[in-house]
C-alpha cells in the first residue's frame, strides 16, 4: 500500500469502513441492485426492507451507499427528496422502540467483581495461569469501563505506554482518538482510585500478571494463556461480558452489552447528584440529546456503596425550601420549539429533585433540598442552574432564571 492509500484509509474509522462495505454488499448481493444506482431504485430498496430491517439499520445502509457514490464521483441518489419522504413514511408506519443496552447497576457490578475475585483465588490454588490472566483482564475491563464511562472501542484503544498509574491516587489514560474526537487531537481521561471496586487497582493487578510493557492493554487470551498481539475488537466484547455475567449468575445476562457499562455509570452519576454539565464533560458527550438517552433509565440504582461496607456516620441535614421561576425566549424564529425544551427541563432537571409546580402558566416551582451545609447548597444550586442554561443554549433559546429561598431571603440567578 502506498503512502496516499494509507492516509486515505486512516481518514475513515475501521468500524465506519466496515459498515459502509456491509451496506454496499447488502445492496448488491441481497437486494440484487446495481451501482451506481438511482433515487427510484433506492426508494424501492427501502420499501423492500422496511419491515425486516430497523429504521436505524436502513439509515446506516443509506450512509454506506451515499459514501460509495461520493467516493466514486457519482451524484448521490440518497439525498433526493423522494428518498427522504419514503424514510419519513417508513418511520411513521413502522415505529419501533429503540433498543438500548440494559444499564449495569452498581450492586450487579459488585456481584460480578466478587465472582471474578473468587475465580481468581481458585485459579491460583490450581496454578491455572490462563484462568488467572482472564479473571484479571476481565475485572479491569469491567471496572475501567464502568467508572470511566468508556465506549467499547475506547477500551479497546487503550495502550500501555499511554497510561500513567499513580498507586493509590489515580490513573491517566491518553487515547489518540475516539468517536467524539473528530480532529484526532487525542485526549487525556482521568480516573480516581476508589476504596471499593477500584478500577486503578484492578488495572494495576492485570498489567502485573500479564507482564505488559507496551501495546494494547486489553487483548485476546488463548487456551494456553498466551496474550494476543492485537487489541480486542468490538465483536469480542459482548461474549467477554456475557461469559462473566453468566458465571456470576446475573439474571438476563443476554441483555447486557458494552454500552451497559456506560449507561450504568451515567445513571448512577445522575442519581448521585451530578449535574448534567459535569456528567457530559466527564463522559465526553457533545450532544445533549445523547446524554439524555443514557440517563433515562427506569431501573433505579441501589445504594452506591456495596452492602457489606460499614455505613458512614449519620450526618445532620438541613432542609431548604426554594422557589424557582424561569422564562424562555428564542434566539431567532428558526430556534427549536420552547415547548419541547420545557418538557425536557421538567423531565430531566426538575423531576429528579421532586419539584412541585405551583404555577403552570408562569413556570414557577417549589423544590426541597436537604444538604449538610451552605457550601453543599450552593453546589447543588450551581449544578441545577448550569444544567438549565446548558439545555437552553443547546435549543438556541435564552433563559432567565430566579431561584429564591423565601425564609432566608437568599437569591440565585
Amino acid at each position: 500500500m502506498n503512502t496516499i492509500d494509507q492516509y486515505l484509509q486512516a481518514a475513515t474509522r475501521d468500524n465506519t469502513r466496515r459498515s459502509y462495505q456491509a451496506a454496499v454488499e447488502h445492496f448488491e448481493t441481497q437486494f440484487g441492485g446495481l451501482l451506481p444506482t438511482t433515487s427510484a431504485e433506492i426508494c424501492r430498496y427501502l420499501a423492500h426492507y422496511a419491515t425486516s430491517l430497523t429504521f436505524n439499520t436502513l439509515k446506516q445502509r443509506l450512509s454506506g451507499l451515499s459514501a460509495w457514490h461520493r467516493e466514486q464521483g457519482f451524484v448521490d441518489p440518497t439525498k433526493a427528496p423522494m428518498v427522504k419522504k419514503v424514510l419519513k413514511g417508513i418511520r411513521e408506519l413502522h415505529p419501533v422502540r429503540e433498543k438500548q443496552a440494559k444499564p449495569l447497576q452498581l450492586e450487579t457490578l459488585a456481584h460480578i467483581v466478587r465472582s471474578l475475585d473468587q475465580r481468581e483465588a481458585m485459579a491460583i490454588d490450581r496454578d491455572d495461569q490462563p484462568e488467572l490472566l482472564r479473571c484479571c483482564r476481565d475485572r479491569a475491563f469491567v471496572l475501567v469501563g464502568f467508572w470511566r464511562g468508556f465506549r467499547g472501542d475506547e477500551l479497546c484503544r487503550m495502550e500501555v505506554e499511554h497510561l500513567v498509574l499513580a498507586k493509590g491516587e489515580g490513573l491517566q489514560i491518553y487515547l489518540r482518538r475516539s468517536k467524539t474526537d473528530r480532529a484526532n487531537r487525542g485526549e487525556v481521561y482521568r480516573l480516581p482510585a476508589l476504596a471499593q471496586l477500584c478500577p486503578v487497582q484492578a488495572l494495576e493487578r492485570y498489567l502485573d500478571v500479564a507482564g505488559l510493557t507496551g501495546g494494547p492493554v486489553f487483548r485476546s487470551i488463548n487456551r494456553w494463556g498466551h496474550l494476543g498481539k492485537r487489541a480486542l475488537t468490538a465483536k469480542n466484547i459482548v461474549p467477554l461480558l456475557r461469559k462473566n455475567f453468566i458465571a456470576a449468575g446475573v439474571a438476563d445476562a443476554g441483555h447486557y452489552s458494552a454500552h451497559s457499562l456506560r449507561r450504568g455509570f451515567a445513571t448512577w452519576a445522575g442519581q448521585s447528584g451530578w449535574s448534567l454539565k459535569a456528567l457530559m464533560e466527564y463522559v465526553g458527550w457533545k450532544d445533549l440529546n445523547s446524554a439524555m438517552r443514557y440517563m433515562d433509565s427506569p431501573v433505579p440504582f441501589l445504594p452506591a456503596v456495596p452492602t457489606e461496607v460499614e455505613p458512614a456516620p449519620v450526618q445532620t441535614l438541613s432542609t431548604h425550601e426554594l422557589e424557582l421561576h424561569y422564562s424562555l425566549q428564542r434566539y431567532h424564529k428558526n430556534s427549536r420549539d420552547p415547548v419541547k425544551l420545557r418538557q425536557k427541563i421538567d423531565r430531566f432537571c426538575l423531576k429528579p429533585l421532586q419539584a412541585e409546580c405551583i404555577d403552570e402558566v408562569d413556570h414557577r416551582y417549589r423544590l426541597t433540598l436537604r444538604v449538610a451545609d451552605d457550601v453543599e447548597l450552593d453546589e447543588r444550586v450551581d449544578g441545577l442552574l448550569a444544567s438549565l442554561y446548558h439545555m437552553a443554549q443547546d435549543h438556541q433559546c435564552m433563559i432567565e432564571i430566579t431561584l429564591t429561598e423565601p425564609v432566608s431571603g437568599r437569591y440565585w440567578d
